[in-house]
């Protein structure tokens, strides 16, 4: 353990204790980081903390065997490989030592050939998916069976056991193997929303299909016997070990009254010879629900945004360092795929084509309407991921989405792709309806709408629709606007008519049109008003086309019968006034006799009208688009998409098929602190170049700004909006708590996979709901917060102040904090109150944060009069809590540890300690041999 006191701001060459003793620990740590580098055969007994070939652990120490009890012993993260990168990197920047230059290339090697599955650095800036973990230790089984499609779907799925008292024993051997039992979820009566063993359950239909609009039954799981012998309850407790093989696969639920028959959830750790899979080392894997390889593409794999982050900023110091192509190319598409987390929009579908989904309604809030409401209507996925909907007569189906939306302007594209024929071979209409709102506001929105073409084949066809062309349905006082509709049509056998999608009936809109051909004037032909509400409505103009002269009739109040001449329109539509003034009147009039001749018309509303041929001519062809107002297109630069339903239609029983149904074109800054804000998850998804759906809810942990600080002119909007991201959580916990300094744990966007987690565009101190924050995130929001504040100096930029605000007022609660509390720095921030002391829970990861951050601060010129005293209780309490032990060659020497355990091998060390650790300690010194301005860049040769 060092004691000395530092407190100078500056020193003048590399012999002042404190940069010694700074040196001193990041040689040792470095000792300690090579004597602990090996390879697994048995994580029981062998303990290290990176392997040979470069892959830093998570845990030096032994965890678990069971995913029961626990996540999986080896996992390696991008996390902690790529702070070890940085790490290294700075203690290279502060010391010049070339061997951890070599450590610092190492890693990075490793991180590329592992990580990303040896796929090779693009030469120009792309998508560049990392998996955030591997199996960094021995070769380990896998859970089983697993789903090399869809790795996260794995497992034993609806399997059938039956239940006495919740009580079952999966039985032993094929086809089972409960012997082999790794975990397990819960028993159901129903269908499972998607195929994973951590799946919602849906209801039934009667006819035995899934039920989408409830819920099925559920019945969680108490405790198993694993095949470990061990005891292993829900929350991963061991209750007790050593029970005996035939016992291992007993499942307790927690319903002791289930008795019966039920499905039931679980996975196993099958041996090889029983066709069980060995992940290698190394080898790219997921870790939850279940512990499996991924056997398929690179959209498999998915990188944790704080980890692309932290990637790009060691990418960047490895070329700043060396200057080598390499790096430059690997930080130029790092930046392009953390930049793509951002378009949060980008992947938010209505509806969406997907391998991975059973049901249709995977988006948001969806669900379906059908017409007459006897249609029996299945739902399905085919081969390619496309919906089928399986309609068993003559009718409509109606998808809708309600929670999707979409900031748009007129030049956003509406994207409906659908295909699909009737039982005779005959074609599908649709119509698309959007509902858009000014605001978001519930209840509020004008609805819109468009008719694409007709589907006339089995393939599914994309349709790409600006909204400009789509046109109100409702005038201002809730009446329709009368638009054409074959089903308002009545003729005679020899008049032919069709409903058509016409592409241009002025110019930037298109729409559905009935057509009629008339072989000559002896037919009769209607257009009736009663699928209006009021089955009635006035006669004020008609929008048309005609080759030839035509006639439009009706009735009067008063019974007299009259006509208006609708003269050929050259090709073109053509809106004509309806007016009492241009009526002729009918030379018949049955009902005329002994009433004088009116003068003019006398009508309100009518229930229908005709029209008529008005010459010798045939063959003459009558279109019409609609009745009275011609319906006004949206037209306007801002709005939201609140609703979105496609209704399918058939003359006959049909199958359609449907796939994506979203919005292209779309404004970025839907959300708050959009562009900009980095998401919790970005998933990727097999047989798609798009990103998941679900992003969750934003940390300010997650936020790094440094990815916009290389070219803040043009991220300027980006940069911007996570800076007031951090600034803004700050002010509310300050708020909340009257302590100025942390921060809110998550934000809750306005957005449907927030809305279960609290009221939408809040900050809140819990994540997911009411689960406990990881008090990790509040050092790295400071952290990420003061190295954009450094690289923006660095750069010759200016600097927020937003950005300074924030900083300093961190700088000023922890070092009022430390001072307090005798030099303890915070370490747990509850979710209901402010942080208190725990001198007993050094936290070394956070304590290399506080100290990482405050010199960067430092370095940037932050003036904080409490700055000093700040980074020297950081660096006191690193100093105090370094391992040295009495005993020559403990393998813990020169860690830091929670629990050195002295007298065994398995002492505790986190391996994403290092590099937050070394970065905090080198900048310690960079800062004092260098001095605040100074380029961490400035020493040369660097390499």
């Amino acid at each position: 353990m060092f004691n000395t006191t530092l407190n100078s701001r500056r020193v003048v060459s590399g012999n002042a204790p404190g940069v010694v003793n700074a040196m001193s620990m990041i040689e040792g740590h470095h000792r300690f980081l090579v004597s602990n580098t090996g390879d697994t055969t048995d994580a029981t007994v062998q303990h290290y903390v990176q392997n040979t070939q470069g892959v830093l652990s998570n845990n030096r120490h032994f965890i678990a065997h069971s995913q029961m009890e626990y996540q999986p012993n080896g996992d390696g993260t991008t996390e902690g490989q790529a702070l070890h990168i940085i790490g290294y990197a700075y203690a290279y920047l502060a010391t010049q030592k070339p061997e951890y230059l070599e450590a610092a290339r190492w890693h990075w090697d490793a991180y590329l050939q592992y990580f990303y599955a040896g796929q090779p650095i693009p030469e120009t800036p792309s998508r560049w998916i990392a998996n955030w973990i591997v199996n960094s230790k021995e070769p380990v089984l896998s859970n089983w069976p697993v789903d090399p499609v869809s790795p996260t779907h794995s497992g034993f799925k609806g399997v059938p056991f039956t239940f006495t008292n919740g009580f079952t024993l999966i039985p032993h051997g094929a086809p089972h193997w409960g012997e082999y039992l790794d975990k397990a979820t819960f028993a159901f009566d129903g269908v499972l929303a998607w195929e994973a063993i951590n799946a919602s359950v849906q209801g039934f239909k009667p006819d035995g299909s899934a039920d989408w609009d409830n819920a099925g039954a559920q019945y969680d799981v108490d405790w198993i016997i694993a095949h470990t012998g061990q005891k292993i309850n829900w929350d991963g407790d061991v209750l007790s070990e050593g029970h005996p093989v035939e016992m291992r696969g007993s499942v307790q639920l927690k319903n002791t009254a289930l008795n019966g028959s039920y499905k039931f959830n679980y996975a196993t750790r099958q041996p090889v010879e029983h066709g069980g899979y060995l992940i290698p080392r190394n080898a790219v894997q997921h870790n939850r629900p279940l512990h499996v390889p991924l056997l398929g593409s690179v959209n498999q794999m998915g990188n944790a945004a704080d980890g692309e982050e932290w990637f790009a900023d060691a990418c960047y110091l490895m070329w700043k360092i060396t200057g080598e192509t390499s790096y430059k190319k690997a930080l130029d598409s790092c930046l392009f795929t953390a930049h793509e987390y951002t378009q949060i929009d980008s992947v938010d579908k209505f509806f969406r084509q997907s391998i991975e989904a059973t049901t249709p309604f995977t988006d948001g809030i969806s669900y379906d309407f059908v017409y007459p409401s006897t249609v029996e209507v299945t739902y399905g996925r085919d081969a390619s991921g496309y919906i089928t909907i399986d309609c068993d007569e003559p009718g409509s189906v109606s998808l809708e989405q309600q929670s999707v939306w979409f900031r748009v302007t007129k030049d956003s594209l509406i994207r409906t792709a659908y295909g699909g024929l009737d039982s005779n071979g005959g074609p599908l209409a649709a119509k698309i309806e959007i509902t858009i709102s000014e605001d978001k506001s519930e209840g509020s929105g004008i609805k819109y709408a468009c008719t694409p073409p007709k589907s006339v084949s089995g393939a599914v066809v994309t349709h790409d629709i600006p909204l400009s062309q789509f046109t109100r349905m409702e005038k201002d006082d809730g009446s329709e606007y009368i638009m054409a509709d074959l089903r308002a049509v009545s003729n005679s056998n020899d008049i032919v008519s069709v409903e058509n999608y016409e592409p241009v009936i002025f110019a930037g809109r298109a729409g559905t049109v009935v057509s009629s051909f008339f072989p000559d004037d002896s037919g009769w032909y209607s257009i009736g008003h009663y699928l209006l509400e009021g089955e009635k409505a006035p006669m004020h103009s008609i929008t048309y086309r005609a080759d030839g002269y035509f006639n439009l009739r009706f009735a009067d109040d008063n019974g007299w019968r009259w006509w208006w001449m609708l003269p050929p329109t050259a090709g073109a539509f053509v809106t004509l006034a309806i007016l009492p003034g241009d009526a002729t009147l009918s030379g018949y009039q049955p009902d005329a006799e002994g009433r004088p001749d009116p003068e003019a018309p006398v009508y309100s509303e009518i229930e229908e009208f005709s029209i008529l041929m008005d010459s010798s001519d045939t063959n003459l062809t009558f279109e019409y688009y609609c009745i009275n107002d011609l319906p006004p297109a949206f037209a306007e630069d801002d709005g939201y998409t609140l609703k979105y339903r496609l209704t399918v239609s058939g003359g006959d029983p049909f199958l359609a098929l449907l796939g994506d149904c979203t919005v292209t074109g779309y404004r970025d800054d839907s959300l708050a602190y959009t562009p900009g804000l980095i998401p919790f998850s970005n998933i990727y998804e097999e047989g798609s170049t798009q990103i998941g759906a679900w992003h969750g809810m934003p940390y300010p942990g997650y936020q790094y700004p440094f990815i916009y600080c290389l070219e803040p002119v043009q991220y300027s909007r980006h940069l911007g909006n996570m800076i007031d991201f951090l600034y803004d959580s700050q002010q509310w916990y300050f708020t909340r708590f009257g302590e100025l300094g942390p921060g809110a744990s998550a934000y809750i966007w306005n957005r449907w996979d927030n809305y279960k987690y609290g009221a939408p565009d809040t900050f809140t101190m819990y994540h997911w709901g009411d689960g406990t924050a990881w008090s990790g995130y509040q050092p790295r929001a400071f952290q990420g917060a003061c190295r954009a504040w450094q690289e923006l100096v660095e750069q010759g930029h200016a600097v927020p102040v937003k950005l300074k605000t924030y900083v300093e007022n961190w700088i000023g609660w922890l070092a009022d904090f430390q001072s307090q509390h005798n030099g303890v720095l915070p370490t747990d921030f509850p979710m209901t109150s402010v942080p208190q002391p725990l001198p007993d829970d050094f936290t070394g990861h956070m304590t290399g944060l506080w100290l990482a951050g405050s010199c960067m601060a430092a370095m940037a010129g932050c003036q904080h009069p409490k700055l000093d005293e700040l980074i020297e209780a950081c660096v006191t309490e690193l100093q105090n809590n370094y391992v040295v032990t009495p005993v020559p060659g403990q393998p813990m020497n020169g860690s830091w540890s929670p629990a050195v355990r002295l007298g065994t091998d398995n002492g505790m060390f986190f391996g994403f300690w290092a590099g937050e650790i070394m970065r905090g300690l080198s900048m310690y010194i960079l800062l004092k041999e260098l001095g605040p301005g100074a380029s961490i860049f400035s020493r040369q040769p660097l390499a």
